[in-house]
C-alpha cells in the first residue's frame, strides 16, 4: 500500500528548512543600514544559515529520491501541475539561493572568510569577479520568490485541508495523525516566532554622534601627527628611581633590556561608536636606554600585524587584507626613536615614526617607567589616525563608521643586564 504519511526524516528536514528559511528571509531584510558590528554580526550569520539549508535542502532532496511518499492528492490537472510547480520552485530557492550567496561572497571586492556560527571554515568558489553582478542579482529575486512560494505553499495545504476535506497536514506536521487544527496553529504560530526572531537578532545599538568621541578622533591634529595626551599618574612618587639614584650620586650607563614575556600590546577603534578592542599577540622591542644617557636612548618596537585579535575570527582576518592592514604586502609595522625625553617624574615620551602599511609618519608614545634595580614596568598610550596609513580602503575610508583615531595601550616589564 502507498504510504500515508512522509517518512520521519523527510518530516524533520522539511520543518527544519522551512524554519530556517522564515529565518533567512526576515534577517536578509535587516542587513540594511550603516556599517556597524551588528551589522556585521548579521551578515556572517546570514552566511552560516544560508550554508545551513543549502546541505539540509541537498539531505532532503535525496530523502525524497530514495524513499517512499504519499501519492500527489487527486484534483483538477491544473491545480496538480500548480504544486509539482510550486515544489519545485521550492528546491531552486533552498538550492539556488544558497549557491549564489555563497558566490556573492566569494566575489566579493572585500574577502571575508566564511566560519560556520565562528567555528567551521567554509571555502570560497573559486570564481572570477564577473559572478558577482548575476549572482546579487539572482540571490534577491531568489528571497523574493520564497516569500510568494512560501504563500502558495501555506495557502495550498490549507485549501486541501478544510476547503476539499483531505487529510494534507497530517501526512506532514509532526503529531498530526488526528485533527490538524491545533497543529497548523502551532506550525504557523512557530513560523512567526521563528521570523520575528531573524528580524529581531543583533538590534543596532544607539550609535553615537561623532561629535561626541574624543576630540583627537575627529579633529585636524590627529591626522597631520599622530599622537596622545600624556598619561598621567596621580600617585606618582615626586622623584622616580633614576632622580634617586642620581642624588646618591650613581649614574646608570646605557644598558640593552630585554622585554619579558606577558607584555601586552593593544588597540581601540570605534565603530559606529562603539569600542572594539583588540591586541597584537607577536611584538618585539629592541631598547636601548638610561635616563641618565637619554641623547643616546633608542626605541624601536616591531609588531606582526597578522597577529591583530579582536576577539572575532572573521573579522581579523579582515583586517589582514588590502583594505586594512595589508599583511601580504606590508606585514609588520614599525614605531622607532631617537628623540627620548623626561617630562617629570616618571613620565617620559619618544618622539619618532611609525612604518605602517607602506606609510610612514611622525607618532610619539607617551609612557611612564619605573626603574626597580635591573627590573623596569612600562605602561603608555597613543593614538593614531589611521586614514593617515590608508588603513581603510574604499567604503571603509570614510570615517562616519569607523572613527579616524585609533587608541594604543601597551604595558610591559623588562630587564637589562646586572651592573
Amino acid at each position: 500500500m502507498p504510504a500515508q504519511r512522509y517518512s520521519y526524516a523527510a518530516i524533520t528536514l522539511h520543518w527544519l528548512v522551512a524554519l530556517l528559511l522564515a529565518f533567512q528571509i526576515a534577517l536578509g531584510w535587516a542587513l540594511e543600514g550603516n556599517n556597524s558590528p551588528e551589522l556585521f554580526a548579521r551578515y556572517q550569520l546570514h552566511k552560516s544559515v544560508g550554508i545551513t539549508i543549502l546541505l539540509l535542502s541537498l539531505a532532503r532532496l535525496a530523502v525524497r529520491l530514495v524513499t517512499p511518499r504519499p501519492p500527489a492528492s487527486e484534483g483538477p490537472a491544473w491545480t496538480r501541475a500548480l504544486g509539482s510547480i510550486v515544489h519545485g520552485l521550492f528546491y531552486l530557492v533552498m538550492i539556488l539561493g544558497p549557491v549564489t550567496g555563497w558566490l556573492l561572497v566569494s566575489t566579493a571586492r572585500v574577502q571575508v572568510p566564511t566560519l560556520l556560527y565562528g567555528i567551521i571554515p567554509w571555502p570560497h568558489l573559486p570564481v572570477g569577479r564577473s559572478w558577482h553582478e548575476p549572482a546579487e542579482s539572482i540571490h534577491g529575486a531568489m528571497a523574493w520568490l520564497a516569500i510568494g512560494l512560501f504563500a502558495l505553499h501555506i495557502a495550498g495545504a490549507l485549501r486541501h485541508q478544510w476547503l476539499l476535506g483531505k487529510p494534507e497536514l497530517q501526512r506532514m506536521i509532526p503529531f498530526a495523525r488526528g485533527k490538524a487544527v491545533g497543529a497548523a496553529i502551532g506550525a504557523l504560530a512557530l513560523l512567526l516566532v521563528v521570523f520575528a526572531a531573524g528580524n529581531a537578532i543583533y538590534p543596532d545599538k544607539k550609535q553615537t554622534p561623532l561629535q561626541k568621541l574624543p576630540a583627537a578622533a575627529a579633529t585636524p591634529e590627529a591626522k597631520a601627527t599622530p599622537s596622545i595626551p600624556a598619561t598621567e599618574n596621580a600617585n606618582a612618587p615626586k622623584a622616580d628611581a633614576a632622580e634617586k639614584a642620581a642624588a646618591e650620586g650613581a649614574k646608570q650607563p646605557l644598558a640593552d633590556w630585554t622585554v619579558a614575556s606577558g607584555g601586552r600590546l593593544g588597540f581601540t577603534a570605534r565603530w559606529n561608536g562603539e569600542a572594539i578592542d583588540g591586541r597584537f599577540s607577536r611584538w618585539r622591542a629592541t631598547i636601548r636606554f638610561s635616563p641618565d644617557e637619554l641623547a643616546k636612548s633608542t626605541i624601536r618596537v616591531t609588531v606582526d600585524l597578522a597577529s591583530a585579535d579582536t576577539g572575532d575570527g572573521q573579522r581579523d582576518d579582515s583586517l589582514k587584507s588590502s583594505d586594512f592592514f595589508d599583511v601580504s604586502g606590508h606585514p609588520d609595522a614599525v614605531f622607532s626613536a631617537r628623540d627620548v625625553r623626561h617630562l617629570g617624574g616618571d613620565n617620559y615620551e619618544a618622539r619618532g615614526s611609525l612604518d605602517l602599511r607602506g606609510v610612514s609618519k611622525p607618532a610619539i608614545l607617551r609612557f611612564t617607567l619605573r626603574i626597580e634595580g635591573d627590573r623596569a614596568r612600562v605602561a603608555g598610550t597613543a593614538r593614531i589616525d589611521r586614514t593617515a596609513f590608508g588603513v581603510g580602503q574604499g567604503e571603509w575610508a570614510a570615517t562616519d563608521a569607523i572613527a579616524a583615531g585609533v587608541d594604543i595601550a601597551f604595558s610591559f616589564t623588562a630587564t637589562r643586564p646586572a651592573s
